[in-house]
This record gives structure tokens, sequence and C-alpha cells, in this order.
């Protein structure tokens, strides 16, 4: 007879959908040409506006896609936002200023 307990642990939490925002720096992503909708997301950089980290995410690497949206997710677990289809369409890239700050942050990451 064994009388050993033996503990349950919970589950991991999950951080709740919308739990964070983030600003997009760049979106790779084919488009239709003809309607804009998007074929396939490459990746996405973005800032977390919670905790700042600059980040580049692919699938499964930092979002996943869902029947209804892209999910981005903080890689130092501040949480998580759901990105719908037409909002990524109409991402447009800031201006120079902006993209030239982020070359090295990026810089930083790679790796």
């Amino acid at each position: 007879m064994n009388l050993q307990t033996t503990l349950v642990h919970p589950l991991p939490r999950r951080a709740l959908p919308d739990s964070c925002r983030f600003e997009l720096l760049d979106v790779n992503a084919l488009q239709d040409p003809g309607t804009g909708r998007i074929v396939h997301l490459y990746s996405m950089v973005a800032r977390c506006l919670s905790c700042e980290v600059i980040f580049k995410a692919h699938e499964g690497e930092g979002f996943v896609s869902t029947s209804a949206a892209r999910v981005l997710r903080c890689p130092s677990g501040c949480g998580e936002q759901a990105l719908k289809g037409p909002m990524l369409r109409q991402w447009r890239p800031a201006a120079a200023p902006a993209s030239a700050a982020i070359a090295p942050a990026l810089a930083a990451t790679a790796g």
C-alpha cells in the first residue's frame, strides 16, 4: 500500500485575451491585392505598452492564429492581445524616425 499523497498542481494560469496592449512597429504579411485580405502573416514587430519590451513575433513564437484573430503575446509574460484581420490590414508604418529606432532594438533581440 502506498501511503504517499500526491500534490495536485493547478494548471498554469494563462493571461486573459486583451490583458495587454501593443504598438505594432512592423507587419510582414502576404496580402491579396484585390481584397487586402491577409493570406499569410509571416511576422510582427511590436512594443509591449506595459513593460516596453520590443520583440519580433512569428507564428507559434509570439503569436498564434485563431479563426477570429491573431493573438499576440508579450515574451516577458505581461499579457496578450487579440488582433483582428481588419486592424492588421489597415496597419501602416509610422514615420521614418520611429522605424529607425527599432533597428537597434531588433538587433539586440536577434540571435
